[in-house]
């Protein structure tokens, strides 16, 4: 049976390879460091699906002035069985739960499988942007 629950530092080779698998990882914001500091601040804005100790997707939750679900991300071998549906329910339970009234996602804008995902699950598109990043130094 599949669990929701928050993530533990312990879960992080586990998601760090679901990530990469998806074409979603990125060292500068999801290295161990980086999501125990932001389970730290805030221990349910990451939750992973685990079934047997095994994760088979993780979700990032951003509670901010305009809340998102964020580096959603299924093993291969367990999507298409409700593990990512169960992940952005729970997603939107904590969102709601904080007093929000909406959450917003980013899609590929090439991956129009997964868009056409979303939209099935209530989603609307919005504008599309270019994600840029700058790293400290």
């Amino acid at each position: 049976m599949i669990q929701i629950r928050n993530y533990r530092p312990t879960d992080f080779s586990q998601v760090e390879d679901i990530l990469k698998l998806g074409g979603l990882f990125y060292e500068q914001i999801d290295n161990a460091r980086a999501l125990e500091k932001k389970i730290e601040h805030n221990p349910d804005t990451i939750i992973v699906a685990v079934e047997n100790e095994r994760v088979l997707g993780t979700e990032v939750i951003v509670p901010d002035f305009f809340p998102f679900i964020f580096r959603l991300a299924v093993h291969p071998a367990f999507r298409k069985k409700g593990v990512g549906r169960q992940l952005m329910q729970r997603g939107e339970e904590i969102l709601r739960s904080k007093g929000y009234e909406h959450v917003n996602i980013l899609v590929a804008s090439n991956d129009l499988e997964l868009q056409e995902y979303y939209q099935k699950q209530g989603y609307e598109k919005g504008n599309t942007y270019t994600w840029m990043y700058k790293e400290f130094k």
